[in-house]
């Protein structure tokens, strides 16, 4: 059973690691853990990186950029970004300070809905503006360390 385990966790890591396929899966993984679909990014990670033939461990390990200490900025990032592309203006939530917590969900729940399409709209494209930027740094990366492999294997068959 261990050593089942242990292939399995070594085709998975390995598994399509080319520089290109690595650069995809990291944009990819970002563009998916960007997304407001908390709780189902590792389902979603899985069948993209199958169907696209991508590392799925590094997909997976993109999305977690959702995780709860930028989730936050995340979201109101979205909803920001999905605002003025929606409205042309970023629409402020109409909420008193002197409100108390109760009145103020009330009031946000009725919101929610439009508020969901600004953010899935806004964090679709801020994940892809990120996986834009962070996928060909990743390639860049995996190129130069594919590269540095090389040389060192290189080397010790001459040795």
């Amino acid at each position: 059973m261990r050593k089942a385990l242990r292939a399995l966790w070594r085709q998975l890591r390995t598994e399509h690691t080319s520089p290109g396929r690595l650069a995809w899966a990291v944009g990819l993984g970002i563009w998916v853990g960007v997304l407001p679909f908390y709780g189902i990014h590792l389902p979603i990670c899985i069948a993209l990186a199958w169907l696209l033939r991508l590392n799925k461990v590094t997909m997976y390990l993109a999305a977690n950029i959702s995780n709860p200490l930028f989730a936050p900025a995340l979201v109101a990032a979205g909803i920001v970004v999905g605002e003025w592309l929606r409205f042309g203006a970023w629409h402020p939530l109409d909420l008193d300070q002197g409100r108390d917590f109760i009145e103020q969900l009330a009031l946000l729940s009725g919101q929610l809905p439009d508020l969901f399409l600004s953010c899935l709209l806004g964090d679709a494209v801020l994940g892809a503006a990120l996986g834009a930027v962070v996928g060909p740094a990743v390639w860049l990366w995996a190129r130069r360390r594919a590269a540095r492999e090389a040389v060192d294997a290189t080397s010790r068959d001459r040795a």
